[in-house]
């Protein structure tokens, strides 16, 4: 399998475009994709992450200064790199722009290898990892020989989200997810200033550029084309949210799909996670469709990943490039047993845009109170509201205008 290191995702150089359209294509025509809910534990949402390791060593990640830190990896876009989990006790302490209503937590336990149990806290206010303060959320919960983990949050109000792993068997987690009320669709719309970019400039510092999921819902792009199943739960491979998948028809001998982008982008790197089964994932970069769309003879990848051990990830990285399409086709090794149907949780298709360009504000806040909508308006004082948990929500701000 191809990797490389978390490093990577924010110090790859970005290449000059004259005039690159980021969201140009319109939503799809689904209602359903109006209520799938954004990972907030993004670093494209401004989130920050602290990361205490065993022996007391802390790190920390943020937009603005990100640091060669395997925490990286979880606030990152990228499901397929994974930060240690050491035995003994590890703490992340991911920090939200602002107080969220979160519903769920997710994340992945790599190879379903690491053991122990887990522990949720939360804050408004900023506190040490450490502190007695932290209100905790549920009980105790074990993770061992399970690979997806999906944990209800309903109602918890957090700016703070402390993550206390007991580890008894070393091994690594990824694919963080906090998710509340943000849509998909909502935050594709606080992006519309990036309809037209010139990029005409170089973000010459790691700490100017981000790296950018063209291949999501939130980016705007849909599943063009599948080889089997049903059609209609195709958006389950882009919908931010690796504990959901889409399930190909166990007779399918190369399981395709075909992502359209919402326009040209320039690529460097694809990566999928998907069921733990052994095979080779070919990816191409298209910048058209010639013809039947479900013919690939000829047509020649622009990288595969062989996936010997069936650890359920592939990644290929290649030198930047434009593409309108993203396809990648499955193929099962021969000398493993087929275990039914082969499902795809997440498609990833990476490409570099300055920092600067991300509107990593909230949206303006609404708040429920007996029953009435409240809005809070530029320039009034919010009101003290706390929920069941007895945090004390902050007033929400009003993001800059860009001119």
């Amino acid at each position: 399998m191809i990797c490389f290191s978390p490093k990577a995702l924010s110090v790859t150089a970005l290449s000059a475009i004259s005039t690159m359209s980021i969201f140009a294509a319109s939503m799809p025509n689904d209602e359903n994709l109006a209520n799938q809910a954004k990972n907030l534990a993004r670093m494209n949402c401004g989130a920050q992450i602290e990361y205490i390791t065993p022996d007391g060593r802390v790190s920390r990640v943020t937009p603005a200064a990100p640091e060669n830190s395997e925490a990286a990896a979880l606030i990152m876009e990228d499901d397929t790199v994974s930060c240690s989990l050491s035995e003994g006790e590890t703490n992340f302490v991911i920090a939200l722009p602002t107080p969220a209503l979160l519903d769920r937590f997710t994340f992945l336990n790599e190879n379903a290898a690491a053991s122990g149990d887990l522990t949720i806290a939360v804050s408004n206010y900023r506190l040490p990892a450490k502190s007695s303060k932290w209100t905790p959320v549920e009980g105790t919960i074990a993770f061992s020989k399970k690979r997806t983990f999906d944990l209800s949050l309903l109602g918890v109000e957090a700016k703070f989200v402390r993550l206390t792993f007991h580890v008894q068997k070393q091994g690594r987690i990824a694919a963080l997810g906090l998710y509340g009320q943000q849509s998909l669709h909502q935050f594709a719309e606080r992006q519309g200033h990036l309809i037209q970019v010139a990029n005409t400039m170089i973000a010459s510092r790691a700490a100017d550029r981000v790296n950018f999921n063209f291949a999501n819902t939130y980016a705007r792009a849909r599943v063009r084309f599948v080889s089997s199943g049903a059609v209609v739960d195709s958006s389950k491979m882009i919908d931010d949210d690796p504990t959901t998948a889409y399930t190909f028809s166990p007779t399918d001998s190369h399981p395709t799909v075909v992502v359209e982008l919402s326009d040209v982008q320039r690529l460097h790197r694809v990566s999928a996670i998907y069921d733990m089964q052994a095979g080779r994932l070919d990816v191409y970069a298209l910048s058209t469709l010639n013809g039947d769309v479900e013919n690939f003879d000829g047509l020649k990848p622009i990288a595969s990943a062989v996936d010997g051990s069936g650890e359920g990830k592939a990644s290929v990285d290649f030198n930047p490039q434009g593409a309108r399409y993203v396809a990648l086709r499955w193929t099962p090794n021969p000398s493993h047993a087929q275990q039914g149907s082969f499902r795809i949780a997440e498609i990833n298709a990476f490409g570099n845009v300055p920092l600067a360009l991300i509107d990593i504000n909230p949206p303006l806040q609404l708040f429920a109170n007996n029953g009435k909508i409240l809005t809070v308006l530029p320039g009034e004082g919010g009101p003290d509201l706390s929920n069941t948990l007895g945090t004390l929500a902050i007033p929400p701000t009003v993001p800059p205008v860009s001119p």
